[in-house]
């Protein structure tokens, strides 16, 4: 493997997207504190063990030391690195529409061992699962994602997911038609398209065509779960595991 050069494992980062994330990095050139020369080994270190799923400690020596790949993504988690650089490569992003959705991510027993807290792990009839929940705004942009309990309520989390987004149009399943949903959009003006739950008592009308797109969220979580650090959450820590969906945001986005 060459640090710098052409990617030469089938899953590393390409040419056009390193050149894209190359500054945006800690230690870039140009920025203060000591110049990290491995930048884009780390990160295809950092994307080998989501992709795998393995533990930190099995990472092939050609990848660089483990220890110090574990602790420059903690480092860069903590100050919310991934986030910042998947918010970055996300180029005109057109908020006409708006997606959300979640899916679920079944837990390893070596991610249920965290101190302090339920780390975003919840008990369910399918055993210990956390939730993913992604808004996806126009094509295959991801803007925002949330890592919560299995068990809780997706609509909790529309109002936060939404704020400060300037949106026409919001589009989801029937699992989001609650009252706390519907009348969060209709206030800011927002045209909703959603069906109607069965137990609706007034069925709403809703454009199917628009709702056609909602394919495009399920390809993003397809795409998210070809690694299986994602398919099966091995990360302790929420925060963990949230880095490593932007991280796969950012392997997505070119």
């Amino acid at each position: 493997m060459k640090e710098n050069g052409k990617a030469l494992h089938r899953h590393d980062i390409s040419d056009n997207l390193w050149e894209k994330i190359k500054d945006l990095l800690p230690e870039a050139a140009g920025k203060q504190g000591r110049m990290a020369h491995d930048n884009r080994r780390f990160i295809n270190a950092v994307s080998w063990i989501v992709r795998t799923g393995v533990p930190d400690r099995d990472l092939p020596p050609e990848y660089g030391n483990w220890k110090n790949t574990h602790r420059r993504f903690s480092r860069r988690r903590d100050r919310d690195v991934w986030k910042t650089i998947a918010a970055e490569v996300i180029e005109e992003v057109d908020t006409q529409w708006l997606m959300i959705d979640a899916t679920y991510s079944k837990v390893h027993a070596d991610g249920c061992t965290a101190v302090g807290g339920n780390q975003a792990i919840g008990r369910t009839k399918g055993g210990s699962i956390p939730k993913s929940t992604l808004v996806l705004i126009s094509g295959e942009s991801q803007v925002r994602i949330i890592v919560s309990a299995g068990q809780e309520a997706d609509c909790a989390y529309v109002p936060p997911l939404m704020a400060g987004l300037s949106v026409k149009i919001l589009i989801a399943d029937r699992g989001y038609d609650v009252n706390q949903v519907i009348d969060t959009a209709c206030a800011r003006g927002i045209k909703v398209v959603i069906p109607s739950k069965r137990s609706r008592k007034v069925v709403r009308t809703y454009d199917t065509e628009l709702y056609k797109k909602r394919h495009l969220i399920e390809n993003v979580f397809w795409w998210l779960k070809q690694y299986r650090g994602i398919a099966t959450r091995y990360a302790q820590r929420s925060d963990s595991f949230l880095a490593a969906l932007y991280l796969r945001s950012i392997f997505l986005s070119f």
